[in-house]
C-alpha cells in the first residue's frame, strides 16, 4: 500500500492563485485569440486538484444520483433527487463547473494542445491527455452528447460555439486518446515537478490511463459489444492495476473549507461532516445500502456509518444503539424516505422511537434521528483521501469480462475485488486486518447464474462516495435492482422512473442555440432527464 501523502496548505493556494488567474483574469490579460504563456507543467497540478475541490459542485452530485442510487437521503437536496424533483440549478452544475465557472475544460485542453509535438514535455502531453477524457467522460456520463472535440479550443481554432458531439463519436475518441497517451510516456524525459496523482510515475500513470480505457470499453457492452471487448482485451494486455498501490486517489488536509468555497479539504468529507455547523451530519446511508453491508458480513460496515450524537466530540453511540435495535438495518433510514417520516410497514418493530442509552455512565434518551446511521468518523475526516479510481473496480470489471467469456478467472478476480475494497480503507486511517478481508472475500464467492448481479452490486457498494460513476455503472448493466419508491408523488416529476442523464443549462439555448438545438432533437426533440444517453440500452 502506498504512503497516504499530505498536500501542503501553501502549495494549494498557489494552486488554486494560478487556477484563479487562468479562470478570470485571462478575458482582461490575454490577447483573445492566442493562448496564455503559463507554463503547462505547472497547471498539471491545478486541473487535477480542481476538478475535486469545490462542496457545491459535490453537493449536486450527491443530491441527484446520490439519491437516485438509493445511497443516500436524509439531506434535503438528496430527498429532492430521491423524490424525483426537478431542478434545474443541480442538474448544471457539473457542466458550468466544467465549461465556464471553473474553467476546468480550458485548462485542460490548454495543457493538451500546448505541448503537443514538445518533445521534452511528452510526459505532460500524455497526462493531459488522460485526464482531458477523465474530464469529459463524466460529462458525457452525466448529460449525453456534450462539446467535445472544439470544447476549450477557442485560443486554438477560433470555434466559441462547439457543437455537440455525439456519444458514440466521444467514446471512440476516449479510446483512441487513452491508448495513444499510454504510448507515448518515455521514461527519458523530464515529468512535471508537481503531481498530486502518482509524483512522477509514469508506470502507474499508464496503469491508469489503461484502466481508465478499461472502463469506457466495459460501458459499451450493450451498444457495441464487439467494440467493448477488443477495447477491454487490449487494455488488460497493456497493463491494468494490479494491486492497490496503483490506486489513483487525492490526499487533502485536516482542514475545514469555507462553506461552498475551495479548500486543501477533502471537499466531500467537508459536505458529509455538516454544511451548515460541524455538528451533525444531513447525510443518511440508506437501508438499502447498510442491508447489503450486513447481509454480506462486510467489514466495511463502521468504516461507511455509525450513529453519533450531534455534540463537539461526535460521540459514537453505535454500539449501544446496535444491541438496543438488534440490526445494523433496523437503524438504517429506508431510501428515498425523509428522516422524520414514519415508514409503513416497518420490518423493525420498535426502530422509529426514542431510545433511552446509557453515555459516560450516564443515562440520556436520544431521538430517533440521533440513532439512524450517518457517515462515519473516517468519512467525514478533512484530510480523507478522494479514491478517483480504484483498483477494486478494475479487478470487478476483469471478474465481469471473464463471466462475458473474453478471459478466464472471474472467481479469483472477483475474490481480488473482493479483498481489495476492504483493504483500502487503510488510506483512511482504518485498521483493517488483512485476515478479516481475505476470509470475507472467500465467504462471499460468485454463485453460478447470478455474477453480474453479484459484480455490479459489489462496483454499486464501492462507488458510494462517487454517485456518477454508481449510477454509470447501473444504467450500464442494470444491476442492482433499484426501485423507485415514488415516496412523495407530489413532487415527482419521472413520472416514477429514476432518471437516465441530466438536462442541459437553460443558458445553453442562448449561447449556442444552433448546436443545443440539433443535439436535443437527436434525443427526440424534448430535452429531458429520462432520455437515455447513447450506451444507456439495457
Amino acid at each position: 500500500m502506498k504512503t497516504f501523502k499530505k498536500i501542503c496548505f501553501a502549495l494549494i493556494a498557489v494552486v488554486v492563485l494560478s487556477f484563479t488567474a487562468c479562470a478570470h483574469f485571462d478575458e482582461l490579460n490575454e490577447d483573445p485569440n492566442s493562448s496564455g504563456n503559463m507554463n503547462p507543467n505547472l497547471m498539471i497540478p491545478t486541473v487535477q486538484f480542481l476538478t475535486q475541490h469545490y462542496w457545491q459542485a459535490q453537493h449536486r452530485i450527491f443530491a441527484y444520483p446520490g439519491g437516485f442510487m438509493n445511497q443516500w437521503t436524509g439531506d434535503w437536496a438528496v430527498l429532492q433527487g430521491a423524490w424525483g424533483a426537478r431542478d434545474l440549478g443541480y442538474m448544471e452544475y457539473l457542466w458550468s463547473t466544467a465549461y465556464s465557472n471553473h474553467g476546468l475544460v480550458r485548462n485542460v485542453v490548454d495543457i493538451v494542445e500546448r505541448t503537443r509535438g514538445d518533445a521534452e514535455m511528452v510526459n505532460t502531453h500524455a497526462m493531459a491527455r488522460i485526464m482531458r477524457v477523465q474530464t469529459f467522460m463524466q460529462l458525457t456520463d452525466y448529460y449525453g452528447d456534450i462539446p467535445y472535440f472544439d470544447a476549450g479550443m477557442g485560443f486554438f481554432n477560433g470555434v466559441l460555439m462547439p457543437r455537440y458531439d455525439t456519444q458514440e463519436e466521444i467514446y471512440r475518441d476516449f479510446l483512441k486518446e487513452l491508448r495513444e497517451a499510454a504510448a507515448l510516456f518515455d521514461s527519458s524525459r523530464p515529468v512535471p515537478p508537481v503531481d498530486f496523482f502518482y509524483n512522477g510515475n509514469i508506470e502507474r500513470w499508464r496503469r491508469f490511463a489503461n484502466s481508465l480505457r478499461l472502463r469506457a470499453a466495459m460501458r459499451l457492452v450493450n451498444v457495441a459489444p464487439e467494440l467493448a471487448r477488443t477495447e477491454a482485451l487490449d487494455a488488460v494486455a497493456s497493463g491494468v492495476f494490479q494491486s492497490n498501490d496503483d490506486i489513483l486517489f487525492l490526499a487533502f488536509e485536516d482542514v475545514r473549507n469555507p462553506p461552498g468555497e475551495p479548500g486543501p479539504g477533502n471537499p466531500i468529507s467537508n459536505l458529509l461532516s455538516g454544511r451548515g455547523s460541524v455538528l451533525g451530519s444531513t447525510f443518511f446511508l440508506t437501508r438499502t445500502l447498510i442491508q447489503a453491508l450486513e447481509e454480506r458480513n462486510d467489514p466495511r460496515m463502521l468504516f461507511y456509518a455509525g450513529a453519533f450524537m450531534d455534540n463537539a466530540q461526535r460521540t459514537d453511540i453505535t454500539n449501544q444503539v446496535l444491541a438496543a435495535r438488534g440490526s445494523f438495518a433496523a437503524m438504517a433510514t429506508p431510501a428515498q424516505m425523509a428522516t422524520w417520516e414514519t415508514e409503513i410497514d416497518n420490518p423493525f418493530p420498535g426502530s422509529e422511537s426514542p431510545l433511552e442509552i446509557v453515555v459516560n455512565g450516564e443515562t440520556i434518551t436520544v431521538d430517533l434521528r440521533t440513532t439512524r446511521l450517518r457517515p462515519s468518523n473516517l468519512l467525514i475526516a478533512y484530510d480523507a483521501p478522494r479514491i478517483i479510481m480504484s483498483y477494486a473496480e478494475v479487478a470487478f470489471l476483469q471478474a465481469e469480462m471473464a463471466v462475458r467469456g473474453w478471459i478466464t478467472g472471474a472467481d479469483e478476480h472477483f475474490r481480488r475485488g473482493m479483498e481489495a475494497a476492504v483493504m483500502q480503507w487503510t488510506l483512511f486511517g482504518a485498521n483493517v486486518d488483512p485476515a478479516v478481508a481475505a476470509d470475507f472475500a472467500n465467504s462471499n464467492p460468485l454463485v453460478a447464474g447470478e455474477e453480474m448481479n453479484q459484480i455490479n452490486t459489489q462496483l454499486w457498494i464501492l462507488h458510494f462516495i462517487d454517485p456518477i460513476e454508481a449510477w454509470s455503472n447501473w444504467r450500464r448493466v442494470g444491476y442492482p435492482e433499484i426501485v423507485f419508491y415514488n415516496r412523495n408523488p407530489a413532487v415527482n416529476m419521472t413520472g416514477g422512473q429514476t432518471p437516465r442523464r441530466m438536462e442541459y443549462p437553460l443558458e445553453e439555448q442562448m449561447r449556442n442555440p444552433s448546436n443545443w438545438r440539433e443535439a436535443v432533437n437527436r434525443m427526440g426533440g424534448t430535452d429531458s432527464w429520462m432520455n437515455r444517453v447513447w450506451w444507456d440500452v439495457n
